[in-house]
């Protein structure tokens, strides 16, 4: 077994969006799966998100070229087109790699949570369609372990860079659980999309508005769990929200005081202005019920957080080489899987024979008494070959006596 026989080819945010598009699995995964596996039976996990459209496989027999050419002709894309945004990895390169994404360090908002639930899904869909195997299912089961691991034991994910995803967070301080509220989003830019989609991942139901209303339509198609509200019916939505969020660049306000108290009716509304300069007057702010954040609120957390991630980053890395290690090891020790089965079959046996041995010699013995002695015999049997395999597994794992090693199983463990 050869560990470069994990092989993964993908694009990924650095890609641009027009490549992306035509490049996306979405919801045909289960069918580019199927279509994989019937053709070359070989062990294989997609992976789709709104940024990266990654392979994953596990063959001993196909070719790096093989994966390359059934991604290209699977979207009808050229390679001229993919260029240089296709980016190929294997072995270790691909097992670092898929830690990396569900860590969330190679997320356009490093840390963010999202990710880990895409890679879950990932594997999840492939398991139910018989597309993995033992191999991708321990590495993306590990993936999505160490992802857990990094987040509580760092705490990175309360430490985002993005204003957008900065904003959500201040939201969700305010209301504890944004799962049923109703958030309404005035701007589809770049900031408006990553705070609609940290929002849809709270389970937030989100309205988008924008002065182009062709942008919020053209928006839904990419984000389809959004609605769209004309921009001339924005301060009814307002009144009927729980959330607001402003991100475009009008040069004036976009939410007026006089408009707005008009059709307030006094529920709590957060509101978030992300916008410079800012879109939601002030004044809104002093009215009770109503709560504003501004940019210069936000910024300060993104400053301070900023300085620590960095601190972060560096403990996950580490934390990743560590996990990396375990599974290459792991991987190293499936070579002697059979007669690790054979030692440990040998020690069932070896203590079978002895408890006959002993009982036979015993007179007047209850039955609780032989219980007791053949769990005590099974219970010396396994420590010893517990420990057996143990040393083994390390001299397999360092490389050395690996042939003395695998010839001793073979003689004393094959041979019952």
């Amino acid at each position: 077994m050869n560990i470069n026989d994990i092989k993964m080819v993908g694009i990924d945010q650095n890609t641009p969006i027009e490549i992306r598009e035509r490049v996306s699995f979405g919801k045909e995964i289960k069918k580019a799966l199927l279509k994989f596996k019937e053709t070359y039976n070989a062990e294989v996990v997609i992976l789709s998100t709104c940024h990266r459209s990654e392979i994953y496989v596990y063959s001993e027999n196909i070719a790096l070229k093989t994966i390359k050419d059934f991604f290209i002709e699977y979207f009808k894309v050229t390679e001229d087109e993919l260029g240089q945004y296709l980016y190929i990895l294997t072995g270790v390169d691909a097992v670092k790699h898929i830690f990396r994404v569900a860590c969330g360090l190679e997320s356009m908002v490093v840390g963010e949570d999202q990710i880990l639930g895409q890679v879950k899904n990932a594997i999840s869909i492939s398991q139910e369609n018989f597309a993995s195997g033992k191999i991708l299912n321990k590495l993306f089961r590990d993936a999505i372990t160490l992802g857990k691991k990094v987040r509580t034991e760092t705490g990175i994910k309360d430490l985002a860079l993005s204003i957008s995803y900065i904003a959500v967070k201040f939201i969700s301080d305010e209301f504890k659980d944004l799962n049923d509220k109703k958030a309404f989003v005035i701007g589809t830019g770049e900031m408006g999309q990553i705070a609609i989609k940290n929002l849809i991942s709270k389970g937030t139901k989100v309205y988008v508005s924008n002065r182009t209303h062709s942008k919020a339509v053209d928006l839904k198609k990419i984000i389809p769990e959004i609605e769209v509200v004309p921009y001339d019916d924005k301060y009814v939505q307002i009144a009927r929200s729980d959330i607001v969020i402003s991100a475009t660049d009008a040069p004036h306000y976009t939410i007026d005081y006089e408009k707005f108290i008009k059709v307030y009716k006094g529920k709590k509304i957060c509101m978030v202005d992300i916008a410079l300069p800012r879109d939601i007057d002030p004044k809104i702010g002093e009215i009770e019920g109503v709560s504003i954040y501004t940019l210069d609120d936000l910024k300060k957390t993104a400053d301070e957080n900023k300085k620590k991630r960095i601190g972060f980053i560096n403990v996950i890395e580490k934390i990743i080489e560590s996990a990396v290690n375990n599974f290459v090891n792991w991987f190293k020790t499936l070579a002697i899987e059979p007669q690790i089965k054979n030692i440990n079959k040998f020690a069932d046996v070896i203590s079978e024979i002895e408890f006959e041995r002993v009982i036979n010699k015993l007179s007047n013995i209850d039955e609780r008494d032989k219980k007791n002695i053949e769990i005590a015999l099974k219970r010396v049997a396994k420590k010893m070959s517990d420990l057996m395999i143990k040393h083994i597994k390390n001299d397999i794992i360092n490389k050395k006596y690996e042939e003395v090693a695998i010839d001793f199983i073979d003689e004393n463990g094959g041979n019952i």
